[in-house]
């Protein structure tokens, strides 16, 4: 997935200005609300020009979840809670390839911490549509909270229709954000967010160090590949195999459990429970070779 924000889509898109960018941002950083939704509501742009801009410039399809009835099996992988938190929802469970994919509408694509998220909890490849906002905002309402949902497209299903008696108290569609406490894993740089250029933080710079380690043994990886195995190597695989649960016979399970462990390693470093130097300790001290 592209590692662009959407303030630079809608740039090089010409849905807005500088100005109007800038704007946003100031807004967005005081606010905590994303970009898209600030820009939104500070009338720069419609949810149709940020979803058509976003689905252009990634080459993603688009979804209208007005039209789609979501396949039940699909809404059960994900919890209500992160669907409102990132603003995303779970429509289909497709087969690419033999494999099966969860195929979830976004409104913000480039937040690629979330769908690292979903991959690793659910184990499953996740495949992106663009969807408005408040499209993906009525379909968690209708779905998980059992809240009737006017289907007009284009206006704010923001106001939804009273929760029927039988539907619980407290409709959870959140008018984002929650307040500044809980969103503190969001403080440092998620795709699709905001910093000023340059500025990094201790979060960010372990995350390039997670991308630099994992490129580091892809590389590796191939280099080795037509090389023999020995019979017990030891390491960050079998630590997998242990972790997992699975045996590592078939490539392809290789990959995977790899994927997944740095897909942990990445969620771990954004919400502040592993340190550079921790990180640096461990896949240093498994890089040597083993005595005896």
């Amino acid at each position: 997935m592209a590692r662009k924000r959407i303030g630079e889509l809608l740039l090089e898109q010409r849905a807005i200005s500088v100005a109007q960018l800038e704007a946003g941002l100031s807004a967005h950083r005081k606010s905590g609300q994303r970009l898209g939704a600030t820009l939104i509501a500070q009338g720069a742009i419609t949810e149709a020009t940020l979803a058509g801009a976003l689905s252009q410039a990634l080459g993603m399809p688009q979804v209208d979840l007005a039209a789609v009835t979501p396949e039940w099996a699909a809404v059960h992988m994900l919890r209500a809670r992160f669907c409102e938190q990132h603003d995303l929802f779970p429509i289909a469970l497709e087969s690419v390839g033999g494999r099966r994919q969860l195929v979830v509408a976004m409104s913000d694509p480039l937040n690629v911490p979330a769908v690292e998220e979903i991959e690793f909890t659910t184990g499953l490849k996740v495949s992106v549509r663009v969807a408005a906002l408040s499209a993906v905002r009525g379909a968690i309402l209708r779905y998980y909270h059992k809240v009737p949902v006017a289907t007009a497209s284009g206006a704010a299903a923001a106001s939804p229709a009273r929760p029927a008696p039988t539907a619980r108290p407290r409709p959870a569609v959140p008018a984002k954000p929650a307040p500044a406490a809980p969103e503190e894993d969001d403080e440092e740089v998620i795709v699709g967010e905001e910093l000023p250029p340059g500025e990094t933080t201790q979060r960010t710079s372990l995350a390039e160090l997670i991308r630099t380690r994992e490129e580091q043994r892809k590389q590796k990886r191939e280099q080795s590949a037509a090389k023999p195995k020995p019979a017990s190597g030891g390491g960050v695989l079998d630590d997998l195999d242990y972790l997992f649960g699975q045996a590592r016979e078939d490539p392809d399970r290789v990959e995977e459990l790899e994927r997944k462990f740095w897909a942990l390693m990445r969620i771990m470093a954004r919400k502040g429970l592993l340190t550079n130097e921790e990180f640096s300790r461990e896949l240093d001290d498994e890089d040597k070779p083993q005595e005896g």
